[in-house]
């Protein structure tokens, strides 16, 4: 039988002010947390998140239904329950709060002093074994200033693991973080909240750290709604704002116009969206919804080409039935866009298909594998070329990105095939849901 939930949260109504100003914040909010877990907690700024943190981290009282945190009822706690509770749970917050004045090994030692059992050299040898856990045992003398943004908030883990809670608490943990630091000390406090079975309720808005959760709380105006309802209004929600800048005629120029690393944050989003998507839901079968993702591929697509400096950028789609690829985005003189079909037998898209091979041809016409007729047949001369594969969820190669003439004339060069490796990867996310919604079977009214 499964042991009692750590935290459990029953018809949970919470309101800030009073008489007339008094605003309701949580309505009828239910759920609860069991030792080992990590429950993410996700939703629009202003949706009641941090206030749900803040009642289950005891940091106030429970107004209306029920809460129950390691085995204390906190509707109406008096303050000294709340303490009693607050020092069962290991809090981590976005701004880290460390001590500026104290070494990393004394802002952690801080967190066992009201531990009475807790000697002083207990508490040293103590901090320095979590600040070890954490990969600081060379900084554990120095201070918050001496340290990175990623280290600082390893420090706070290591704060908060150190008391040896039950409960750990994780309010926007990699809000300042980049991306590899913010991954780093997810990762880590993943791995150090399963080895000491604490249960872990860590609120985001930060959708690359999603995988980490063994359960997904969304909250939507103060009220729980299902995941997958929220990454679908979400994902429509981003697409569609993109795809109104293309009814207008304004996506591709406004994509054209974005710096690079602008570009390369907007895609990580639009990827990380679609990705989510695709894995809990459904594909919506909304043809409005397929036209969003099929604008928002062909703007992406000739922007990965602007910023290669390639000439022409055209994707093909694989119908191994067909024995062809047909080009979902080609690009013709200026804006104008062509229909391209090639056999799938021939052809360095074709090699490329068959193969799961990226291939780089610096002179097209000295390759076998090239056709020149369809040079002839488009008035166009290929001079070099860059062909990458995109791979679906199974890692069979389902589509082809290829990159025609670098500006300049010079060959593309592996710089240039890393980084459009690393595109269509991310594009191939996109590409793969628009496929997948465009072949399915259409409803007949």
């Amino acid at each position: 039988m499964d042991a009692a939930p750590l935290v459990t949260v029953e018809r949970l109504n919470h309101f800030y002010g009073e008489g007339v100003l008094r605003k309701q914040i949580l309505f009828d909010v239910s759920a609860s947390v069991r030792a080992g877990e990590i429950v993410i907690v996700t939703g629009p700024s202003g949706s009641g998140k941090t206030t749900l943190l803040t009642l289950v981290g005891a940091l106030r009282s429970a107004q209306d239904g029920s809460l129950r945190v390691l085995g204390h009822e906190l509707r109406d706690a008096s303050s000294g329950d709340l303490v009693a509770v607050r020092k069962k749970i290991g809090y981590v917050f976005q701004a880290h709060n460390l001590l500026d004045a104290l070494t990393a090994s004394q802002n952690v030692q801080m967190a066992m002093r009201g531990d009475g059992g807790a000697t002083r050299a207990g508490a040293e040898a103590r901090a320095r074994d979590m600040l070890a856990a954490v990969g600081l045992a060379e900084r554990t003398d120095h201070y918050p200033h001496e340290l990175s943004g990623g280290e600082r908030q390893r420090v706070a883990i290591a704060r908060a693991l150190a008391v040896q809670p039950r409960l750990v608490l994780a309010d926007e943990p990699t809000a300042s973080l980049d991306k590899k630091s913010g991954r780093d000390v997810v990762d880590l406090l993943q791995r150090l909240a399963k080895q000491q079975q604490c249960a872990v309720i860590l609120v985001t808005h930060d959708n690359r750290i999603l995988d980490i959760a063994d359960r997904i709380i969304h909250l939507e105006d103060g009220r729980i709604s299902p995941f997958a309802d929220a990454v679908l209004a979400n994902t429509h929600r981003l697409l569609t704002t993109l795809a109104q800048d293309n009814r207008r005629g304004e996506l591709l120029a406004r994509v054209r116009d974005l710096p690079a690393p602008q570009f390369a944050r907007l895609l990580e989003q639009v990827t990380a969206e679609v990705q989510h998507l695709r894995e809990v839901v459904d594909m919506s079968n909304d043809e409005a919804f397929e036209s969003m993702l099929e604008q928002v591929l062909g703007a992406f697509t000739l922007k990965v080409g602007q910023l290669l400096d390639a000439e022409r950028t055209t994707l093909f789609l694989i119908d191994a039935e067909g024995g062809e690829l047909w080009s979902k985005v080609a690009q013709g003189e200026g804006a104008r866009a062509l229909d391209i079909r090639l056999p799938l037998a021939e052809g360095v898209a074709g090699h490329v298909a068959r193969t799961g091979a990226t291939v780089n041809v610096p002179d097209a016409y000295a390759d076998p594998r090239f056709q020149p007729e369809i040079d002839r047949r488009t008035g166009y001369r290929t001079r070099t070329l860059l062909c990458a594969p995109m791979f679906d969820a199974s890692g069979h190669p389902f589509a082809v990105a290829q990159l025609l003439n670098k500006r300049g004339g010079q060959p593309f060069d592996a710089d240039d095939e890393r980084r459009f490796a690393e595109f269509a990867a991310a594009v191939g996310v996109i590409v793969e849901a628009w496929w997948r919604m465009s072949r399915r079977p259409r409803a007949r009214g």
